[in-house]
């Protein structure tokens, strides 16, 4: 039974040893951790280029040649400090091609404002309303002359009645004394027709002279309307006319009063005419006097129907003349207005040619150098020395503080906002730079969002790349466990938990399903609510795949 007992005993030994190394290879060891409580942490990482947060552009004097570089892209420049120079034998061609450029604008600018005043001028309506006063006074005397004419012609009238009846009975002897007396009558009559015509004539003449002269003062004048010349060419015209019609109106007055004379005269030499043949005449006579008469005065009604159609046309110019003049003078005030700002443009081009003149005399005066206005980077300069400087050409300067710039995707952007701290890094540095989130462009559709960060004043590397961390905190949860521990399936979120449980071999670590509610999580933790404790030990990694039931081994905290 010793013996037994023994062998037993040795047996039992050998098989707990051979159980303990078949655990060592079937049961999964496992690495175990706690939750706390505490805030859920994120870090954000990344790479970005450092920009300028603006950019100021120096322009060159087109058509200059560098002579100096002194300051290449990158370098820091501090007021006055020279970034390049230029010849000085084109800047001083240029400065004397703008002066006389200068010149020529200044004197095109004072012709401009000699053409741009206003010069008085004969309006259309002034010899409108001078031809209606013409035509009214000549309307007046046209009147006054029927009215003598009608005046006449009633006296004539009733004269030739009574000659008429005085005739009639006239003996032989009174009728050669009425021959006599009627020779003598038409003489005078004649005598009278040529002194009229000669009147009506020198009145036409005189009339034909003023509207020549008119005609003339028109025609002197530096600019005159086409409009009113051409009125009183035709008014000159219209006058002419007149004239010769008033030279056919009274030669025919004059013939008649000839042949009257003629008549007289052949009548008195008529030694057989008799007392009936008289009395034929006297009638005849009698109904050729009132003819005349009566033409005489239908001649006047008819000129004074001619000189109220005169008035009422120069009344009709005149209306005319008004709407001429206000067409030409809404032309005269665009004209002064297109000539306005044309002086305007032109004094803008001139102050221009004084500023480039300006420039070119400061940049002699400082022997070619181009400085700095304050403290930049040099952003770009795509010049070489002796090479010519095109009109593109010139220096860009960043100003001010550095931004940096880098792309995370959009969850990662979420997180972001405006305040927060970022640190940069160059590779193969240690030292740190400190940068504030200054903007975050979330309307990207490519997946990734635009962050761009401040840094202080003299702080970055134009145009370099680095990389960038963000460190951030959540609230206070009561429970934060690793992220390592949070597990998920179809059911939802969960932990496997680490429990002890007793068996016939004694006390074994079991993995336990622990479902939990993910209020929060990071890549690096997560805040959870749930039958989770500060105490229970949660299974963060295994050497093997781990399901809740199995056993487990070699815990380690």
């Amino acid at each position: 039974m010793k013996r037994f007992t023994v062998g037993f005993l040795i047996v039992m030994v050998i098989f707990t040893f051979l159980s303990r190394a078949l655990d060592s290879v079937t049961i999964a060891m496992v690495q175990t951790g706690y939750g706390k409580q505490g805030s859920v942490s994120y870090r954000i990482t990344g790479e970005g280029t450092f920009e300028a947060d603006r950019l100021s552009y120096r322009p060159l004097p087109e058509g200059m040649r560098v002579d100096t570089i002194l300051a290449r892209p990158g370098d820091v420049v501090q007021a006055g400090d020279t970034i390049l120079t230029l010849q000085m034998e084109p800047l001083q061609e240029k400065r004397e091609e703008l002066a006389v450029a200068l010149r020529q604008a200044e004197l095109a600018l004072e012709q401009e404002r000699l053409s741009g005043r206003e010069i008085p001028r004969v309006t259309q309506e002034m010899l409108a309303l001078q031809q209606m006063e013409v035509d009214q006074r000549a309307l007046e005397l046209g009147r006054q002359d029927l009215a003598d004419a009608q005046e006449d012609y009633d006296q004539n009238v009733d004269a030739l009645r009574l000659e008429y009846d005085r005739l009639a009975g006239r003996s032989e002897d009174e009728i050669r004394q009425d021959a006599k007396n009627a020779l003598k009558s038409a003489r005078r009559v004649y005598d009278a027709a040529k002194l009229d015509r000669d009147s009506a004539v020198k009145r036409a003449e005189r009339e034909v002279r003023e509207k020549q002269k008119k005609l003339d003062r028109l025609n002197a004048q530096e600019d005159p309307s086409e409009e009113a010349v051409a009125d009183a060419e035709e008014a000159l015209a219209a006058a002419e006319e007149d004239l010769e019609l008033v030279k056919e109106e009274q030669d025919i007055l004059v013939e008649e009063a000839k042949a009257s004379l003629r008549s007289a005269e052949e009548d008195y030499d008529d030694r057989s005419y008799d007392t009936l043949q008289a009395q034929e005449d006297c009638k005849k006579a009698y109904e050729d006097g009132v003819k005349a008469e009566d033409e005489k005065l239908a001649l006047a009604q008819r000129k004074v129907l001619e000189l109220e159609e005169a008035l009422r046309q120069s009344g009709q110019n005149l209306e005319n003349a008004r709407i001429t003049d206000a067409g030409t003078r809404s032309e005269e005030e665009k004209n002064r207005e297109i000539s306005r700002l044309r002086q305007e443009s032109m004094e803008l081009d001139l102050e221009q040619k004084r500023r480039s003149l300006a420039k070119v005399e400061e940049l002699i005066s400082r022997e070619g150098a181009v400085t700095a206005v304050s403290r930049a980077v040099v952003a770009g300069l795509d010049l070489q020395e002796g090479g010519l400087i095109g009109a593109a050409d010139q220096i860009r300067l960043a100003e001010g503080r550095m931004l940096f710039r880098a792309q995370v995707d959009k969850e990662e952007a979420a997180l972001l906002a405006q305040g927060q701290r970022m640190s940069l890094k160059r590779t193969g540095e240690a030292k740190e730079l400190n940068a504030v989130v200054e903007s975050v462009d979330r309307l990207s559709e490519d997946g990734k969002c635009t962050v761009s960060a401040s840094l202080a004043e003299g702080e970055g590397w134009l145009g370099e790349t680095c990389s960038f961390t963000v460190v951030l905190q959540s609230g206070v949860y009561p429970m934060v466990i690793p992220i390592e521990a949070l597990r998920e399936d179809t059911i939802g979120y969960f932990c496997l938990a680490v429990q002890p449980e007793k068996t016939i071999l004694g006390e074994e670590l079991t993995a336990v399903r622990v479902n939990v509610e993910v209020l929060e999580k990071s890549s690096t933790s997560a805040a959870v609510s749930g039958p989770v404790t500060s105490v229970t030990p949660l299974v963060l990694s295994s050497n093997k795949s781990v399901s809740p039931g199995d056993r487990v081994r070699g815990v380690t905290e």
